[in-house]
């Protein structure tokens, strides 16, 4: 199994592990860190290490962070190995249940690509969807 690590501003990402096991059932090797503007990057850059390592079970760990270019994504970065840590910004819960439903049988790189293509295929201006209907 691939370990999931969500990464973001304040709760966000505890709140999307809790939503998805609301779907989805319990997450085993998932976890969440929260970053304040009171976290020190050190503290952070430690936590996520020690993280990565304890949700690693062979396979590797996807890291999720909330956008591109900011905190938990740039800290986030340092971890990044081809092969053994993927990380993908702009989580939603799409990109969540993905990972839950297919981390027994796809490898790192492609399970990255399914979250990926998942959630983008989850956002919608549902307006217009619903007018083509």
């Amino acid at each position: 199994m691939i370990g999931l690590l969500v990464v973001c501003h304040c709760d966000l990402g505890r709140e999307l592990l809790s939503a998805a096991e609301l779907i989805v059932g319990r997450l085993e090797a998932a976890d969440a860190i929260s970053i304040t503007p009171s976290t020190e990057s050190e503290v952070v850059l430690k936590t996520i290490g020690e993280r990565v390592k304890a949700l690693n079970r062979g396979r590797g760990v996807v890291i999720l962070t909330d956008m591109f270019g900011g905190t938990p994504c740039n800290v986030s970065l340092s971890f990044l190995k081809k092969g053994s840590v993927e990380v993908l910004t702009g989580v939603n819960l799409p990109m969540i249940i993905a990972i839950a439903q297919h981390r027994h049988q796809l490898g790192l790189e492609e399970l990255g690509s399914k979250a990926l293509e998942e959630g983008k295929r989850s956002i919608a201006l549902a307006g217009k969807l619903l007018e083509s209907q």
